[in-house]
Formats: C-alpha cells, sequence, structure tokens
C-alpha cells in the first residue's frame, strides 16, 4: 500500500516513465504466452502511462522456428497495446535458432529481430553489428548495449563473450572506451539498459570490462539475464536485485524475469525520472499483482563528501 500511496504522490512529479522488461523466455508457445499475457495485463491495470518499453533481451528460447514465430507473433500482439515505443536489446537467447541451424550455413539469422523490424513500434539496432545505440529522452540519454553480431555468421557476442571467429571481431578495447568517452560528453545524465550487468551485477558480463571506469554522469544501469531467484544460474546471489558497479558508486538494477519457472515470480520494473532529478524504480510482481520493493537515486550520490 505505502508504494501504491508513493507513486500516486510522486505523478506530479515525474517527467518520463519506463517500463523495463526482460527475458520472457520460454520454448513453448503456450507457456510463453501465459506469462507474458499476465505481465500486461497486469500492468495495463496499473493505469502508468510511459514513454518507452525497454525489453532487454531474450523474449524467446529454442531452436523450433514454428514455436519461434508464434511467441514472436503474440509478443508484438501483446506490446502492441502499450501506446510506447519498444527498444529492445539483443540477448544470447535470440542465438538459439542460429546455434542450432545456422551456424554452419553462413548469415546470422535472428527471427525475432527480423520479424519486428517490420513494425514501427518497435526500435532496434540499425545493424545487428552494431554494439550499442543511443536514445534521447531529453532529461537523459539512453544507451542501449546490445549483444551484436557479423552480418555474415562469423561471428557474434554472447554472455559477454566473443563467439565464433574471434579474430574477424571488429571492436577493439578503444572502441569500448570510446562509446564511455561518448557518454561521458553528453552534457547530461545516461541510464543504459542491456542484457548483462557490468562487473559487481549478477552474471556480469566480461566485455563490460572493457567499458570501465564508468563515466560519471552514467546515472544508472538496467539488465537482465540473471532471473530472480533462479538458483542454478545466479548461485547465491539469485535474490538480489540491486547492487553497484565494482568500485563506483553507480547502481545498477536486475529486473529479470518475465517469467516464474526458473525465476521466481513473472517481474518487471517501472522507471521513474522525476523534475527533482531523481530516479525511481519500483519493482513489479505480475503475479502477485502488487509492488515487492522500490528504490530512489539521487542525482550526485556518489560524490566524496569528507570532513577535516
Amino acid at each position: 500500500m505505502l508504494i501504491d500511496e508513493l507513486i500516486t504522490v510522486m505523478r506530479k512529479h515525474v517527467q518520463k516513465r519506463l517500463w523495463v522488461i526482460s527475458d520472457l523466455q520460454q520454448n513453448r508457445p503456450e507457456r510463453a504466452t501465459k506469462c507474458m499475457t499476465t505481465a500486461v495485463s497486469d500492468f495495463m491495470n496499473l493505469e502508468l502511462p510511459v514513454d518507452a518499453v525497454c525489453y532487454l533481451g531474450d523474449a524467446t528460447e529454442g531452436n523450433n522456428l514454428h514455436f519461434i514465430r508464434k511467441m514472436t507473433e503474440m509478443q508484438q500482439r501483446e506490446l502492441a497495446r502499450i501506446d510506447a515505443p519498444v527498444y529492445y536489446t539483443v540477448g544470447n537467447h535470440d542465438f538459439d535458432y542460429f546455434r542450432a541451424n545456422c551456424r554452419t550455413n553462413g548469415a546470422m539469422c535472428l527471427p525475432f529481430v527480423e520479424y519486428m523490424r517490420q513494425f514501427p513500434q518497435w526500435r532496434l539496432p540499425d545493424s545487428i553489428s552494431d554494439m550499442a545505440y543511443r536514445v534521447d529522452f531529453d532529461e537523459f540519454v539512453a544507451y542501449f548495449l546490445t549483444d551484436h553480431a557479423d552480418p555474415e555468421g562469423r561471428w557474434y557476442t554472447s554472455h559477454g563473450e566473443i563467439r565464433g571467429n574471434a579474430q574477424a571481431y571488429p571492436y577493439t578495447a578503444e572502441d569500448y572506451r570510446n562509446l564511455m568517452n561518448q557518454i561521458r560528453e553528453e552534457g547530461k545524465s545516461v541510464i543504459t539498459f542491456s542484457h548483462y550487468s557490468f562487473a559487481g551485477g549478477n552474471r556480469a558480463a566480461p566485455l563490460f570490462d572493457r567499458f570501465m571506469p564508468l563515466p560519471d554522469n552514467l546515472r544508472m544501469h538496467f539488465y537482465g539475464h540473471a532471473h530472480i531467484g533462479d538458483h542454478v544460474w545466479a548461485g547465491k546471489d539469485c535474490y538480489r536485485k540491486i547492487s553497484c558497479v565494482d568500485g563506483q558508486p553507480i547502481m545498477q538494477v536486475d529486473v529479470a524475469s518475465l517469467e516464474s519457472g526458473r525465476g521466481s515470480a513473472i517481474r518487471s520494473a517501472v522507471v521513474e525520472w522525476y523534475d527533482t532529478h531523481e530516479i525511481g524504480v519500483f519493482f513489479r510482481n505480475h503475479l502477485r499483482h502488487c509492488w515487492d520493493d522500490l528504490l530512489v537515486v539521487r542525482e550526485g550520490e556518489g560524490e566524496r563528501t569528507e570532513l577535516y
């Protein structure tokens, strides 16, 4: 009840609101449909208009193309109920079909991504080889750090590593640092979104170490991949939703997952940017139709203060 009251009180201060989701990750259409419709219906009942849906990867699982197509079409229909663009970052399970069917036959094939490109609501990397894309939300800028791949299928990234022919991977450590320099030069706050966490988060991506240290104007990071409650893959930290980037006062938030098989619930997060430059994060449990937790982050929270 208290979180609901806080959301009501803060409505007049909201400048931007995002719905952040990740990891529907089902290999059977009927399971995927149940999880997605549960999440979307519960979210719609909240009557919280959003400026964007940020979908952080692993929308499907498995290599059965018929099942993938059914689950993809269902997600397009369900998210079309929300009057906002959907920004997608590619995750490791987006490559399941390629790994099983195309790895020895050349060209990269990502059925979910290729299907969604035909819908104006869906925003995706211009090229599958792009490691990031930028969206300006006026009050802040978002960078979506996405798994990426060679269109010819020679290499791809997955689990924060380079798979396939690593010698053909075109990005150097300097390219990763240049992206952080670009963020530093934005002149305003930046929020990043990815399928993976930075060091210090759950199931962190080794490639993301090339980004370190992160610029001071990077306020928060949101990721999926580590399903909350999944002891098998997330280990001892499987219930940890909030952590700092190693060695830096930058919060990163695990929003996974949209499924309750591996994860302990169908989960997502609502992110609000306030006119005070504070950021509110509200963790939604769609199975229980309630808010589980909240986090509020102040601007400059990580600045050092010394007392002599």
